[in-house]
C-alpha cells in the first residue's frame, strides 16, 4: 500500500526505487502483461500515486530478490551518537508531514563529501529511520551550506516536500538572506555581480569582472544593519541577499569588496587573518538567518510566503555583543 510520503510520484518512478535491479524493459512488460497492477486494474507506470493506493507485482521470489536493493536502507545509514541526535532536534525550527527546516551547527557537513563524517542529511534520516520503513521516498537536505556556515538547512520528508522545495530552489523564486560580519566600515548598500569561476585544484573559487571559461554570471545584495567597534577595530554586521546562488559566493564577493569575513581563512586578507585570531574566531562568520517562501500552488500551498528565521549561534552572537 501506498504510504503518505510516496504519493505524488509517478507508479514508474516508485518501481524503480523499490526495485532498483530491474531495467526499464523489464518494468514494462510487467506492466503490459499484468504482472503489475495498480488497485488491482492494468496501469500503465504514468500514473500518479496517492496514500493508499494498492500496488502488485506478481514476480517470483528469486526474481524480486534479484531486483531488490542489495543492502536495506537500515543497514546503510551511517552510525549516528545520541548527542548527534539530540543536537539535531534541539535545532529544528519547523517540521510537518512534508518538510522539516533545521538551524545548521557551524562544523557539520549538510551532505556527506564522500568522507566518514557525519552530515546533517545522515542525522535526517536517522531522525526519520522509524517511519522509514517500507518507503521508497529517502528524505534529504535540499540546499547546502559550507561545513564552517550556520544556520537554515530546507528538508524534504515526503515526495511533494522535495518536489516543491527541489522547485522553488532551482528556480530561484525563496528569498534567502545570511547574517555576515565582515571586516571594515560598510556605510552603504553594496550590489555586487561578476562572474564566478572554479579552480578546482585548490577547490577556491574566484570573482572576475568579465565573463571566462566555465565562469558563471552571480549577484549578491548586502545592507549594513550594524556597526561593531572592537578595540578600535570597526567591522560590519551585514545582510545578505543571494540573488544567485553558487557555492562560497557570498565568501568570495565580500573579499573581491574589500570586506572579508571575519574567520574565513580562505577567502581572506592578512589583517582579516590576524583579526581572526586576536578574537580567537575559528570559522567564516556566516550564517542563514532567513527565507522568505514564495507563492506555492498545489498541496503545500499552505507554506505560500511563509517566512522563517534563525538566531546566530553562540560564537556569532559572542561578536555581536560589541554593535556600537
Amino acid at each position: 500500500m501506498i504510504s503518505a510520503p510516496d504519493e505524488g510520484q509517478t507508479l514508474q518512478k516508485y518501481l524503480e526505487k523499490v526495485l532498483p535491479g530491474a531495467k526499464g524493459g523489464v518494468l514494462f512488460k510487467g506492466l503490459r502483461k499484468k504482472n503489475i497492477v495498480l488497485n488491482g486494474e492494468k496501469c500503465g507506470g504514468k500514473e500518479i500515486l496517492k496514500a493508499g493506493d494498492r500496488v502488485r507485482v506478481f514476480f517470483s521470489d528469486e526474481v524480486i530478490e534479484r531486483f531488490e536493493p542489495r543492502k536495506k536502507r537500515e543497514e546503510t545509514l551511517k552510525k549516528v551518537k545520541k548527542e548527534e541526535l539530540k543536537a539535531f532536534k534541539r535545532d529544528i525550527i519547523f517540521e510537518d508531514d512534508n518538510i522539516l527546516i533545521l538551524n545548521k551547527e557551524a562544523g557539520l557537513l549538510s551532505q556527506s563529501d564522500g568522507s566518514r563524517d557525519i552530515s546533517a542529511n545522515d542525522i535526517l534520516l536517522k531522525y526519520l529511520e522509524p517511519s522509514l520503513h517500507n518507503h521508497a521516498v529517502k528524505p534529504s537536505v535540499c540546499n547546502r551550506l559550507d561545513r564552517n556556515t550556520s544556520g537554515l538547512l530546507l528538508c524534504g520528508k515526503t515526495q511533494k516536500g522535495l518536489k516543491a522545495l527541489s522547485l522553488i530552489l532551482k528556480d530561484r523564486s525563496i528569498k534567502k538572506y545570511y547574517y555576515a560580519i565582515v571586516t571594515g566600515e560598510v556605510k552603504g548598500p553594496l550590489k555586487l555581480s561578476g562572474y564566478l569561476y572554479k579552480d578546482r585544484s585548490e577547490n577556491r573559487v574566484y570573482i572576475s569582472e568579465s565573463r571566462k571559461a566555465g565562469s558563471d554570471p552571480v549577484e549578491t545584495e548586502a545592507e549594513p544593519i550594524g556597526r561593531l567597534n572592537i578595540r578600535g577595530r570597526i567591522l560590519t554586521l551585514l545582510l545578505v541577499q543571494l540573488i544567485t546562488g553558487k557555492p562560497h559566493q557570498i565568501r568570495a564577493h565580500m573579499l573581491s569588496a574589500g570586506f572579508p569575513i571575519l574567520g574565513d581563512t580562505k577567502y581572506c586578507t592578512g589583517e582579516s587573518v590576524k583579526l581572526s585570531e586576536e578574537l580567537k574566531v575559528h570559522r567564516q562568520l556566516l550564517h542563514a538567518e532567513k527565507v522568505e517562501f514564495p507563492e506555492i500552488r498545489g498541496d503545500l500551498s499552505y507554506l505560500s510566503r511563509r517566512v522563517f528565521e534563525a538566531a546566530p549561534k553562540d560564537d556569532m552572537q559572542a561578536i555581536l555583543k560589541y554593535r556600537s
